[in-house]
């Protein structure tokens, strides 16, 4: 097979750039055109969200997302969190007397105690337990910022009838365009493919695998209203701790970078049972 020279690859990288580009924005302005003209003639679905929240020895973290849960949702009734912790965590009875706390009651909680070896594992086991028709995997070092963000939810899914979907929404990053750091599911999307997160890598790229989907399937919408805020170890000294430190060590990132760039026709494969 005859190799492409570095111009060629440059060209066709930059002819998918602004193929991706036009996409986005074209998405942009569809969706709030459909905005617009839903608002003037349909009533929103309030749907029941299942937040998946695997979790190690980071309670002090856990507690700071869940007051930042309650305090921004509208409806916390329809609100089931999800929560999974290793059987060996030293702060297991932490997060126990956390959710004792009354001001906590109105907040439908599980906890799963089970060990399993990666966090897309970890993810698919709470899936797996979810009642929710909409899928929320999220991290204990984050924060809701918008208030009334479950409305917003569901404005955006209530745009779609039948179809698997992935709701990108803004953590933070500048790059809201190109990927969303925690991607919000339908579970159409997730019974479409039998999981929430590939389980060929060690802790990485849940997120990106679920917007790659997205991208080559054209099933996404995106938020610009719903905010979030990661308290991010890549970037906050102070938040570096022992389950960041596990998660980096033995070259676990480059592992899971070669296993992304191994499974470019399984991403294919999967994406086709989305359209």
């Amino acid at each position: 097979m005859k190799k492409r020279s570095i111009f060629q690859s440059i060209t066709k990288d930059l002819r998918k750039g602004v193929r991706r580009l036009f996409w986005f924005f074209y998405t942009d302005i569809k969706y709030k055109y459909l905005t617009i003209n839903f608002n003037k003639n349909k009533s929103l679905k309030e749907f029941k969200i299942s937040i998946l929240l695997p979790t190690r020895e980071r309670s002090v973290k856990f507690k700071r997302m869940l007051d930042s849960l309650i305090t921004t949702c509208k409806n916390i009734y329809r609100i089931e969190l999800l929560i999974l912790i290793d059987e060996d965590d030293k702060e297991l009875k932490k997060y126990e007397e956390i959710l004792k706390d009354t001001k906590y009651k109105n907040l439908n909680s599980k906890i799963y105690i089970i060990n399993l070896p990666s966090h897309a594992k970890r993810n698919n086991y709470l899936a797996e337990k979810s009642s929710g028709e909409i899928l929320f995997p999220f991290n204990d070092d984050v924060i809701f910022i918008s208030q009334n963000w479950d409305k917003e939810i569901d404005l955006e899914f209530s745009k779609i009838k039948n179809q698997p979907y992935c709701l990108w929404i803004n953590s933070g990053q500048k790059y809201l365009y190109l990927h969303s750091d925690f991607p919000v599911l339908n579970r159409i999307w997730y019974e479409k493919l039998g999981y929430i997160g590939s389980e060929f890598f060690n802790f990485w790229y849940l997120d990106t695998w679920i917007c790659d989907l997205s991208l080559r399937s054209k099933k996404f919408l995106i938020s610009k209203n719903i905010k979030l805020y990661q308290y991010s170890a890549h970037t906050i000294k102070e938040e570096v701790d022992s389950t960041h430190l596990k998660n980096i060590k033995n070259d676990i990132p480059k592992k899971d970078e070669i296993i992304w760039l191994e499974t470019k026709n399984e991403r294919k494969k999967d994406a086709k049972l989305l359209i």
